[in-house]
């Protein structure tokens, strides 16, 4: 199984929609576009940024799920940034500053470990 196959694509997101209750004709009407419009959606798995912007909004998802990221539905998030952000809202606020400000500093860590390693690796060759 390719990792394109393992993925949900637009299709069975549109479909699992299409499930719960938003039906084709109102995909048409809230996009703007002509019910073949929508259909074509259905067997290309493909539709324009304005369409597909308005079909999440309609349906109350998030437009990476739509298009078949693995994120949360209605948030978008990944889990692992979902537990992140719930475990940030329980900081008092002075807290969340000071976890930002650790986040900046360790990433401009790794930033420079990383300069100084490619530094490092790069031999140019005497002539």
């Amino acid at each position: 199984m390719t990792t394109e196959e393992s993925q949900p694509s637009l299709i069975s997101r549109l479909e699992a929609l299409n499930k719960k209750g938003l039906s084709k004709a109102e995909m048409a009407r809230v996009a703007n576009v002509s019910k073949q419009a929508v259909t074509g959606w259905f067997k290309t798995g493909t539709m324009s940024k304005k369409s597909a912007l308005a079909i999440a909004d309609a349906a109350g998802v998030s437009l990476a799920w739509l298009l078949g990221e693995e994120v949360e539905e209605g948030s978008g998030l990944k889990p692992k940034e979902a537990q992140m952000l719930e475990l940030f809202r329980q900081l008092p606020e002075a807290e969340q500053e000071r976890m930002i400000d650790l986040f900046q500093m360790r990433l401009k860590e790794l930033d420079d470990y990383v300069e100084k390693y490619l530094r490092g690796r790069y031999k140019p060759i005497d002539e």
